[in-house]
């Protein structure tokens, strides 16, 4: 799915960022992100603000062109037509410079790769929600007599919300509630996969989010970026718990009660202890590691999150801390 980590650091190929370089031993997916540019819509996402005044410098030197020409012809006012070739020759070169970075961010970062080929470029949007799909059922069965780590980040539901005509009008909350919709089928195909091959109670499946809903997401007066109920803020709004506080759903029957309600704050850097417990491994001891193993708070071991602080940084800068006194 989504990794957005991006692919290279000082040379086109070096993919030091690539999931292949960071434990992974099979990739397929989108190694950016999902902009507006990827559906050729006419709200442009990346650098919007940046493009709108490049394109208005644009427009005045095109405009200060055809105002010389139109002098030097009509004999207006005496001017070189060194001069004026000089001039648009200038507000060329300008609009190249950034009409290569912006105007072809379809080509460049919507694209599709497995492993370390590009396989799409730009990638079919109404081919991939199915494509990611495919993959991820055709692994499971690939992987399904031995241990496996299956991580899939769906493009669900991330502006520009593709959505295939199937769930277009689906659901009563506009095109933010069929990509909903559809991202829930998604979850449910892969559910009975699982237990289609007999891995259900084998399978530890954590379901959850990476942030809040974006309320500044909007098309005109359609909201296109969730709801966040009773909490203040959303994506990229600091510390608010908006845009922390995401829902965590865990299947694993037979080993987990069902219908077990946890109260406690955990993070999504739990998820990373979590997995190396299950597999029989143990973290770095040469590092501080944030995270926690969520498995002693989910059987009721314990009744307590092991974190005591909670930090949220937006950069460099902290916005938020959670702190949960131990003994409180």
């Amino acid at each position: 799915g989504k990794w957005h980590m991006g692919v290279n650091c000082k040379t086109r190929h070096d993919h030091c960022h690539h999931p292949l370089n960071h434990g992974f031993d099979y990739f397929y997916g989108m190694p950016f992100t999902l902009v507006n540019e990827c559906e050729d819509t006419d709200d442009p996402e990346l650098a919007k603000s940046l493009q709108d005044m490049y394109w208005l410098y644009t427009q005045m030197i095109i405009l200060a062109v055809f105002t010389l020409v139109i002098g030097k012809l009509a004999n207006f006012f005496p001017v070189k037509w060194k001069i004026i070739i000089c001039l648009a020759i200038c507000g060329l070169l300008h609009f190249l410079s950034w009409f290569s970075s912006y105007g072809f961010t379809k080509y460049w970062n919507c694209i599709l790769m497995r492993n370390h080929d590009i396989t799409e470029q730009p990638m079919n949007l109404e081919k991939t929600t199915s494509n990611m799909l495919k993959e991820a059922v055709t692994f499971i069965e690939r992987n399904k007599g031995s241990p496996f780590l299956l991580f899939v980040s769906f493009l669900h539901v991330h502006t520009p919300l593709i959505t295939t005509e199937e769930f277009k009008g689906k659901s009563r909350h506009g095109l933010y509630g069929d990509n909903v919709e559809e991202m829930d089928w998604m979850v449910g195909r892969l559910l009975e996969v699982i237990d289609k091959e007999s891995l259900k109670n084998t399978t530890f499946i954590y379901f959850s989010s990476d942030h809040g809903g974006s309320l500044e997401a909007h098309r005109g007066n359609s909201q296109l970026g969730g709801w966040n109920g009773i909490y203040k803020g959303g994506k990229g709004m600091g510390g608010w718990e908006g845009g922390i506080r995401v829902p965590g759903i865990v299947r694993w029957p037979g080993v987990l009660p069902a219908g077990t309600v946890v109260d406690e704050p955990t993070s999504l850097m739990d998820i990373y202890p979590t997995v190396v417990h299950l597999a029989g491994g143990a973290v770095p001891q040469d590092r501080v590691i944030d995270g926690r193993t969520l498995l002693p708070l989910l059987r009721g071991a314990v009744q307590r999150s092991g974190h005591e602080f909670m930090f949220h940084y937006c950069g460099a800068f902290l916005h938020a801390v959670r702190w949960h006194q131990k003994d409180s």
